[in-house]
């Protein structure tokens, strides 16, 4: 008898698995519970939502997964497969306990027509489902596209007490691959702090990857309370970098992201044998971006920066100087192209390989050195404030000190073409206005040094300056006047007796 009792209520125990079984199943992959998926997720997200199919499972855990989940008009958000499984007893109590959630195969193009509402990520929406933990997070092949690039996220995490824990991040675009871990809370706000290493990195990629996840200003809500905007600070290092078409080495900054803002700041990495270090503040909420650049740059060696410019074996020495500069453009390297800005540099310890300045004047005095080659004039320092305006570089107080000669004057580069319009002057040297001994040198004398207007055209590449002989010779009839005048008054005026 005792037996028979157990064999039947196993049986009906049987049965009444089986049949809750059934009905898990017929509940959670029927229309119904589609269309009140659907319903809800374009309630919360204020954009229409559309779920292709669901289809449930009982073994080895109870979960429903999603295929093509549309979101967006025009759909901008698209998930291939999203697969979520969870404890089937705190499942009937409208409760999500030791989730997990695997998405794979979607793509993402941003900027989103959506950002998720206000108040913590795991509040249950009226007659919805309440998160209180997910153990596990899986993204498997996510395409994300952002301005123009395309990036590739994989990703590993948890949510647990409001904290999204990232045990790995991986994404690449172009040439960058990034791998990341952190933490991110979702209550009171938005607020991301994550560790970025990457052996190579691109700075478009970069600034384009932020502005993906940049936490958006919140959903309005009916409520008058105010919203807190969320953060995203990534402390990012590479190995390489490319930066405006430039390669540098041991890349450092810290990347904040909080709306339409990202900042990098401070920047420091080594380039031309020098370093920089700088601060890179975008502005991508316009359409473009638009950027701010304050820089410092230290011992850069000026040879390789003029090969890099295409003007190879020109100038050598060494260059630091300073700058804020500003400009807007679809990308990082755009905005550099169409800058504009002010700063000052000094190049010490080098020479000017084919501008031939001392060659210049000894020609000009008609003492031609015999068998004399290319000239090379070496300086001591060379000191320049600066303007750039649509790649036009204007050069004002730009000084030049040699043993041999000094220059003051002001001049233009343009960077596309490479070409030179200054104006100087030129201030020989004691020793070399003393080999000067035409009259127009006596001349152009001002105390014991030969002055002499000059002009540089021609381009970086083939540079040419000119002794401007018209200007030398009203000078030097200026100056022979004025001679002549201190010696009438001198006459006239005798000096007063010691």
């Amino acid at each position: 008898m005792i037996r028979r009792l157990i064999l039947l209520a196993l049986g009906i125990a049987l049965i009444a698995g089986a049949a809750l079984a059934v009905g898990f199943y017929l509940l959670m992959s029927g229309d119904a519970v589609r269309l009140a998926l659907e319903r809800q997720a374009t309630v919360w997200l204020g954009q229409p939502v559309k779920i292709g199919a669901a289809t449930a499972r009982i073994f080895p855990r109870p979960g429903v997964t999603l295929h093509d989940v549309r979101a967006g008009e025009p759909v901008r958000l698209t998930l291939s497969d999203l697969d979520i499984s969870t404890g089937l007893k705190p499942l009937w109590s409208r409760r999500i306990v030791d989730a997990q959630i695997a998405v794979s195969n979607s793509r993402i193009d941003l900027p989103l027509p959506f950002t998720l509402p206000e108040g913590p990520a795991t509040a249950a929406p009226a007659g919805g489902v309440q998160v209180e933990s997910i153990r596990s997070i899986a993204l498997r092949n996510i395409t994300t596209a952002s301005r123009g690039r395309e990036i590739t996220i994989s990703a590993d995490a948890s949510l647990s007490n409001g904290n999204l824990e990232v045990q790995r991040f991986t994404a690449k675009s172009g040439t960058s691959t990034l791998d990341a871990n952190g933490t991110i809370r979702l209550s009171p706000r938005l607020d991301a702090e994550v560790r970025v290493n990457s052996s190579h990195v691109d700075v478009d990629d970069l600034i384009a990857l932020a502005d993906a996840f940049a936490p958006r200003a919140p959903r309005r809500s009916p409520t008058p309370a105010p919203s807190l905007a969320g953060r995203l600070v990534a402390r990012v290092s590479a190995q390489t970098a490319r930066a405006s078409g430039v390669d540098v080495q041991q890349f450092e900054t810290t990347l904040v992201a909080q709306g339409n803002r990202i900042t990098l700041s401070p920047v420091s990495f080594h380039l031309f044998g020098g370093t920089y270090r700088g601060v890179l503040d975008v502005d991508s909420g316009v359409g473009s971006l638009r950027v701010t650049v304050r820089t410092q740059i230290n011992d850069i060696d000026v040879a390789q920066l003029a090969a890099f410019g295409g003007a190879a074996d020109t100038i050598t020495g060494r260059l630091s100087g300073s700058g804020t500069f500003n400009g807007g453009g679809a990308t990082i390297a755009d905005a550099v192209a169409a800058a504009a800005g002010e700063g000052r540099v000094t190049i010490s310890n080098g020479a000017l390989k084919r501008l031939g300045l001392v060659r210049t004047v000894v020609l000009f005095f008609g003492r031609p050195a015999s068998g004399a080659g290319t000239s090379t004039d070496t300086f001591d320092r060379i000191d320049a404030n600066f303007a750039i305006v649509r790649q036009v570089v204007a050069a004002s107080a730009l000084s030049l000190h040699s043993p041999d000669l000094d220059l003051v004057g002001q001049g233009t580069l343009t960077i596309p073409t490479k070409a030179m319009d200054g104006h100087l002057d030129l201030s020989l040297s004691e020793a070399l206005s003393a080999q000067a001994g035409t009259d127009l040198a006596r001349y152009t004398r001002e105390g014991n040094r030969v002055v002499l207007p000059a002009v540089i055209g021609g381009t970086l590449t083939a540079p040419r300056v000119t002794i401007d002989a018209g200007a030398a010779v009203k000078r030097g009839l200026r100056n022979e006047v004025q001679r002549r005048l201190k010696d009438i008054f001198g006459t006239i005026v005798p000096a007063p007796p010691d």
